[in-house]
């Protein structure tokens, strides 16, 4: 690509490629733009052109995206949401740093790290207010489809271990904030409190506690103890990321949760201990790709991102 040709692109160019990528059809796109049949056929030959790729295969029938189309539609789909979103900015400087942002999340990342990250966004917005709505985490994908928050936070696959531990995202888009390992919680006086990093096969023979939600990390956990050769092992699930600290605290076995759920937990009764090998699971924002966010909501996402791009860089788009 010659980067002083492609510098010719123009926003209304990258709108329509992400419009018609949606619809599959010029004559669609070009009535959601406003435009006609032709002109919008025209825009993404030109576009095609600025950017010397292919991104489109059409046929008299249907318009489908190529691969290299479709390998970029995240991208410029992001790209032009938020080039919109500032844009909006410029028209609506007077009410930008106030209003109303709906955050849903799962009750594991309340209590570990949504706390921070709302207080990091008081901090830096003292006059948008944030409503958090408490749910698992179905329901906080439900929540953001529905428009009823303005955006989640959500837990990823664990190492890519299993893709259909998730629910479907194919309509909406994720932003991964960071990753966290799992850990062992086990009793401050046990053994393995005092260790760096604890085996997975140390725990053979223990009871453990297990989060019991619907991000499939249950699931991920039992194979890792499998395939890591922790044997005779007692699996129990529990609802609440609080009672396996409660229960790992009255000494009755081993608790296994991400790092922040095990840090968030942390009292002087337990310990937090990286199991090794590393089993990781990402954490992420959510919205839908179908809806700008409002401008309020917008700022509050860039500024989460942003933080966590400066502390745990590199910071990983995905779009499911």
């Amino acid at each position: 690509m010659q980067g002083l040709k492609a510098s010719g692109v123009s926003l209304q160019q990258l709108r329509l490629f992400v419009i018609l990528a949606q619809h599959r059809s010029f004559t669609q796109a070009g009535n959601a733009l406003g435009v006609t049949q032709s002109a919008a056929s025209r825009g993404i030959r030109e576009l095609e052109d600025l950017l010397e790729l292919r991104l489109f295969d059409r046929t008299t029938r249907q318009v489908a995206l190529t691969d290299t189309g479709r390998a970029l539609l995240p991208r410029i789909a992001l790209l032009v949401d938020e080039l919109e979103v500032a844009l909006r900015f410029g028209q609506q400087v007077s009410t930008v740093e106030s209003g109303v942002v709906s955050i849903a999340s799962s009750s594991s990342l309340v209590a570990s790290v949504l706390p921070t990250l709302l207080s990091s966004c008081r901090a830096s917005y003292p006059n948008i207010a944030l409503t958090l709505h408490d749910a698992r985490q179905s329901r906080v994908l439900e929540l953001v489809r529905a428009g009823d928050a303005d955006m989640g936070v959500m837990t990823g696959p664990v190492n890519d271990r299993d893709p259909h531990d998730l629910h479907d995202l194919h309509d909406l888009s994720t932003e991964t904030l960071f990753s966290e390992s799992l850990c062992a919680i086990v009793p401050a006086r046990h053994a393995l409190a005092s260790h760096t990093t604890v085996r997975w096969r140390d725990m053979s023979g223990a009871s453990l506690f297990l989060l019991d939600d619907d991000t499939g990390s249950f699931d991920v956990i039992a194979r890792a103890l499998d395939e890591y050769g922790a044997s005779n092992v007692k699996l129990q699930r529990l609802t609440q990321a609080a009672s396996v600290v409660q229960m790992v605290a009255a000494g009755l076995g081993i608790g296994i949760q991400p790092m922040h759920a095990g840090a968030a937990s942390a009292q002087a009764l337990v310990q937090s201990v990286p199991l090794w090998p590393s089993v990781t699971r990402t954490v992420a924002l959510v919205k839908r790709k179908s809806r700008t966010l409002p401008v309020q909501a917008a700022r509050i996402w860039t500024h989460v991102v942003s933080s966590y791009d400066e502390q745990h860089k590199p910071l990983q788009t995905a779009h499911a």
